[in-house]
């Protein structure tokens, strides 16, 4: 799962460049003489998550066979579990709660050369929980882990770790996350497909943080 998160998240900032590179070659104004906005950024997004999907697949399909038959090590005994498919799942949602980001932002900017504290900023949030990942690992159930299960921008990868080193996890936790997680995507992704429709046709400069919040609440 934590294999899949970050392969989609690595595809994901594709969206971001992809955007950038669709509006400097007006590319984008072609394309939504035919499809509308909210089309073309959901077809971004699915896009590249069909092929962070495969590149892991790829990936897993080649790893597997090599260590459970050539370094003799039983990984499906350690993969085939419970927990699986709650993993996987937090890993999906997350890439979409991000791709959504990454493809909106990619939209508001003109040259990636000048872009803004605040557009960089976006590429290091699916790694957030990176920088709590001894607290979490040390105690799974410590207040860290626990803000971090509810601050929807972290819930996939802490959630991974501790689904990964906690033999039960509170239900609760679990149900609230989930939650938290759908909603904030949900809202997240309503809100980028404005930011996108507005910043992909803006020509000539990077969108301030100012202008990103008023199209936000058009």
């Amino acid at each position: 799962a934590g294999f899949i998160l970050i392969a989609v998240s690595i595809s994901g900032t594709m969206t971001f460049n992809s955007s950038i590179a669709e509006k400097k070659d007006k590319m984008a104004e072609i394309r939504l003489s035919s499809i509308s906005a909210n089309s073309m950024m959901q077809g971004k997004i699915i896009g590249y998550f069909a092929l962070g999907l495969i590149q892991t697949l790829v990936w897993i399909g080649v790893a597997i066979p090599v260590a459970q038959f050539y370094f003799e090590i039983p990984v499906l005994s350690f993969l085939i579990i419970p927990e699986l498919p709650l993993m996987l799942f937090y890993a999906l949602i997350g890439y979409l709660l991000f791709s959504a980001m990454f493809v909106s932002m990619g939209a508001t900017i003109d040259d990636i050369q000048e872009a803004g504290n605040f557009q960089s900023i976006i590429f290091i949030l699916p790694w957030l929980p990176l920088f709590f990942i001894g607290a979490i690992i040390t105690n799974p159930n410590g207040v860290v882990a626990k803000v971090g299960t509810y601050f929807p921008l972290t819930t996939p990868g802490v959630m991974l770790f501790r689904l990964a080193f906690l033999s039960r996890i509170p239900v609760l936790d679990v149900v609230v996350s989930s939650i938290v997680l759908l909603v904030t995507t949900w809202l997240v992704i309503r809100l980028a497909g404005k930011i996108f429709r507005t910043g992909i046709l803006m020509i000539g400069k990077n969108a301030t943080p100012k202008e990103i919040w008023r199209w936000m609440r058009q």
